[in-house]
């Protein structure tokens, strides 16, 4: 998604109209609907009032391409700043970690109560959009397709919403 399509959709997400977000941002509803379509892109000044609006981080709005282990890593070594990791699996007789065994996790409760929710969650998701492939009837498919994106979306929506911090679970 890009920025004009983010707003859009954490707008909708959101249970907002246009013209609610625009006076919310107190940006003007000519301009917001120029964002929404693309047909203008907001600075960093009217995207931050928008997403002060919407009640998440400017970073939400970023387009974050992970395809290589060079976009990932910076992730990964920045969350192990702010929340210990630990890496398990069978090991070697070098001591080194085992490529089909090596599992990550985080001590903070933070992280783990977030994990444990998403893994919940996409169990739930998943398990849904496969009695979807497998359904003869497209009523029943489009109801738990539909069902299974609204899971997703709340999950979303939960977690932008989340204040918590990583840090306060550090010792």
């Amino acid at each position: 998604m890009n920025v004009s399509e983010k707003i859009r959709y954490y707008r909708e997400l959101r249970g907002l109209t246009q013209q609610q977000l625009a006076d919310f941002s107190g940006i003007p509803l000519g301009t917001l609907k120029k964002y929404e379509t693309g047909n203008r892109n907001p600075k960093q000044e009217p995207l931050q009032r928008i997403a002060d609006a919407l009640h998440i981080s400017i970073t939400s709005f970023q387009d974050i391409h992970l395809e290589t282990i060079g976009e990932v890593a910076p992730y990964l070594f920045a969350i192990s700043k702010v929340g210990k990791v630990q890496f398990h699996g069978n090991k070697d007789a070098d001591g080194k970690f085992d490529l089909n065994t090596l599992t990550i996790s985080f001590d903070s409760p933070v992280l783990k109560h977030f994990l444990k929710e998403w893994a919940d969650s996409k169990v739930i998701i998943d398990h849904l959009r496969d009695e979807a492939q497998f359904s003869p009837d497209e009523t029943t498919k489009a109801f738990l397709l539909n069902r299974a994106d609204e899971i997703e979306q709340e999950l979303e929506l939960r977690m932008v919403d989340s204040q918590m911090l990583i840090q306060s679970a550090k010792k």
